[in-house]
């Protein structure tokens, strides 16, 4: 059975008497948008759940603007998120977005921040939904893998409860003592950013993981008042791509004497040499300095390093923090190899952790050989 990827989408901008919180004007509208992303760019398919809850029947598929979120609705619908009740199956995937009112306040002498629910009332003790729930929901959850991004104000919070045991990106508007910003009737500050990060038509790959998510944010929030706070799990998690699994349905995989490239839209499709993919992985896991597939040519050397090997190590599942290794366009080293390799080797700009330099059909003597076909791999 197919894991599944689960996501609550929660924006609350409707709060009525006896309240004492503003109403707010793009909460709801937030969630829409990235449930849109989501649905229209998700690495794997999610199943979405919408807090206000969306009509049914005649105005199916839009969210009540004027809906509220109460807390024991909020409460549950977290729980059955990161906990769900027996028999039901945890998803492999869980990821949870709010936007609205966030609450500091100190309680029993300790300083806690609370979701706020259109029916918190703190004359009367009710505050909303304590962040350290949220954390202990989290702790205690099966789920493999855990995404939360906050859009309230004093979210930054949420970095108290970093779980140990999981796959984790967590994202926060604001630092724990800030508040956030909303453009009236046009976006949160940081769901904007967050949108625009996860639209992987921005990126030269088309994918977008919680590592490029993460150093997007910081680029372009770094030039408003607004500092969001981010932690991520070494490994990363595959949020959106430009290439969904479902649009190549109807598409021929075959490249016929072409090669398949690292792209995603060649490596979903590369198939029939997982095996030699994994071994190749193992081996640059080892740390080998040099790395050769040798066969004849037209055997699919070039396709299994590039759509195998290579797509496999950007997207930093196999080996945590190999998405962050600078990659240098492979090249053919025709009559001149060494130069060839000055050449690339030139173009390289910066880059964390490793870098893989890669030559493709070699056909260049020696002293002692001859490669009659060869490509490549030089991890360092």
């Amino acid at each position: 059975m197919k894991p599944e990827w689960e996501a609550l989408i929660v924006g609350i901008e409707r709060y009525p008497a006896p309240t004492t919180f503003n109403d707010l004007t793009v909460a709801v509208k937030d969630g829409e948008n990235l449930a849109q992303q989501l649905e229209h760019y998700g690495y794997e398919t999610f199943r979405i759940q919408h807090l206000p809850r969306r009509f049914s029947q005649k105005r199916a598929g839009r969210t009540h603007s004027r809906g509220l979120v109460r807390l024991e609705e909020l409460t549950e619908a977290i729980a059955n998120l990161f906990n769900p009740p027996h028999p039901n199956q945890p998803p492999e995937t869980a990821l949870f977005f709010f936007s609205g009112h966030g609450y500091r306040r100190k309680v029993d002498g300790q300083e806690e921040v609370f979701l706020v629910t259109s029916d918190a009332f703190p004359g009367g003790g009710i505050y909303g939904y304590p962040l350290k729930e949220l954390g202990r929901q989290i702790e205690i959850s099966p789920v493999k893998q855990v995404v939360v991004w906050l859009d309230c104000c004093y979210s930054g919070e949420l970095l108290q409860f970093i779980p140990t045991d999981k796959v984790y990106c967590l994202m926060s508007a604001t630092r724990s003592y800030e508040a956030g910003v909303e453009i009236k009737h046009q976006q949160g500050l940081f769901t904007k950013e967050l949108l625009a990060g996860l639209n992987p038509e921005n990126y030269p790959d088309g994918i977008v993981n919680s590592h490029y998510l993460a150093e997007f944010l910081k680029r372009r929030m770094s030039q408003t008042g607004q500092r969001p706070l981010i932690a991520n799990s070494p490994q990363a998690i595959l949020l959106t791509t430009q290439f969904p699994k479902g649009s190549f349905q109807d598409k021929c995989p075959y490249r016929s004497l072409s090669y398949f490239t690292a792209k995603p839209e060649d490596g979903l499709v590369f198939y029939g040499r997982s095996k030699l993919t994994q071994q190749l992985i193992e081996r640059v896991r080892n740390k080998e300095r040099l790395l050769m597939v040798l066969g004849a040519s037209g055997s699919g050397k070039s396709s299994l390093l590039r759509a195998g090997l290579l797509y496999q190590l950007k997207l930093g599942q196999a080996i945590v923090g190999s998405d962050r290794w600078h990659y240098l366009e492979p090249f053919t080293p025709q009559q001149a190899p060494w130069q060839r390799l000055r050449e690339v080797l030139k173009t390289r700009r910066g880059g964390e952790g490793g870098m893989g330099r890669w030559g493709d059909d070699f056909y260049e003597p020696s002293a002692s050989c001859l490669l009659p076909s060869a490509s490549c791999l030089l991890p360092s």
